[in-house]
């Protein structure tokens, strides 16, 4: 079976736009959440990445994942994926303002807090049920519970995302 993604310039386009922001295999295999021989498996094309390695290296590099993977980035304009078509410079994740990003923080923070209590109030009221549960109903119950981890592991990337910026305070309450 044939890959959906033609990966063809997907090792020299991560080993480019590492050092376009000068950052090291271990610096940048820190910020998405791997070791560095994960990254320079990459880079030798030895290996590919997982889809949620390829997202988070197209989110933190600020292209799209197919021009991660298809486009040769290393000239001096760079094709991202801002949506009007427009090419743009490579810009490094650091933050332009540490205010904005507190405050983005403490949201993040809060809706973390929100979604736990009411999975936790959700659960505990499954617990005071005594009947049999509807067929129907249970498949509404895993379908929540399924939708419950996807906006966990979204809310995760997104505090991680926070703290590789530096935001301050951002390991708080993780």
């Amino acid at each position: 079976m044939e890959p959906m993604v033609d990966f063809t310039y997907l090792d020299k386009n991560i080993r480019f736009l590492r050092k376009q922001m000068n950052l090291s295999q271990e610096e940048l295999a820190l910020r998405i959440g791997l070791n560095r021989g994960n990254i320079a498996s990459y880079e030798n094309g030895t290996a590919e990445p997982k889809v949620c390695n390829l997202l988070r290296l197209s989110r933190l590099f600020g292209v799209s994942i197919c021009d991660l993977a298809q486009r040769d980035l290393s000239g001096d304009e760079v094709p991202c994926s801002n949506g009007n078509g427009h090419a743009k410079k490579i810009q490094t994740a650091e933050p332009q303002n540490p205010e904005l990003l507190n405050i983005i923080h403490g949201n993040a923070q809060r809706k973390l807090q929100m979604m736990e209590g009411l999975v936790t109030c959700s659960r505990l009221k499954l617990e005071q049920v005594h009947t049999q549960i509807p067929p129907e109903l249970q498949l509404i119950i895993v379908n929540f519970e399924e939708l419950y981890r996807t906006a966990r592991s979204l809310m995760d990337e997104h505090l991680s995302l926070l703290k590789s910026l530096n935001c301050k305070d951002s390991s708080a309450n993780e």
